[in-house]
């Protein structure tokens, strides 16, 4: 069976009711251990609009990141780990177990932020396409690049965790750069993520795209 009718047949034996929106509300690999907090205007897709994010809760005119404290996972290059050791490895190769639209996530204060842009130096090393500054449409590599990331919100006043709101797929433009809290990071985003729902059947990924 090809790839296409594969998807076709997918296609016919889910609800058409799963289609009416492309926002994952849970993913469940690759994600990168930062909460995105958009600019005005929201994010937007394509190499004509990259973004610099900036750390912290004071937007910036590109939107900013949080460090978040993912809960330990028995999945992934990152198995059994904790604190900052997750931090730097999810940074690398991203966080693989499941999380969803909604949930409290703690965040990790941004004095931590050279742990999160050593994760992210070694995403980009262990990739075979190491250009700085390209767009997502010329890269060429082997996808280490390429992650998902949580967009979040704080509700109220509090900033020791962070709910989630949906996701974006991002890639990593090129290196972090700055120092300390001054420290921004340039990312393309690229597409939502492939929806990952639960079924009857088991959990199944979409794959409409």
């Amino acid at each position: 069976m090809t790839p296409l009718l594969r998807r076709l047949t997918l296609a016919s034996l889910l609800p058409a009711a799963i289609f009416t929106s492309a926002h994952a509300s849970t993913i469940c690999d690759q994600l990168a251990p930062m909460g995105l907090l958009p600019p005005a205007g929201g994010f937007s897709f394509g190499c004509a609009r990259q973004f610099t994010l900036k750390l912290g809760a004071t937007l910036g005119p590109d939107g900013n990141y949080i460090l978040l404290s993912y809960p330990a996972c028995a999945n992934g290059p990152c198995a059994g780990q904790t604190g900052l050791p997750l931090l730097q490895c999810t940074a690398t190769s991203g966080y693989f177990c499941c999380i969803s639209s909604a949930q409290m996530i703690p965040t990790i204060t941004g004095t931590n932020v050279g742990t999160l842009v050593a994760g992210l130096n070694q995403r980009i090393a262990n990739d075979t396409d190491t250009r700085s500054g390209i767009c997502f449409t010329d890269y060429g590599g082997n996808g280490s690049r390429v992650g998902n990331v949580p967009l979040i919100q704080f509700i109220g006043l509090d900033r020791s965790q962070a709910q989630v709101t949906e996701f974006l797929r991002f890639f990593l433009v090129g290196p972090p750069s700055g120092s300390a809290q001054s420290t921004t990071i340039p990312v393309e985003f690229i597409a939502d993520p492939t929806p990952t729902l639960d079924s009857t059947w088991g959990r199944l990924k979409l794959l409409y795209r």
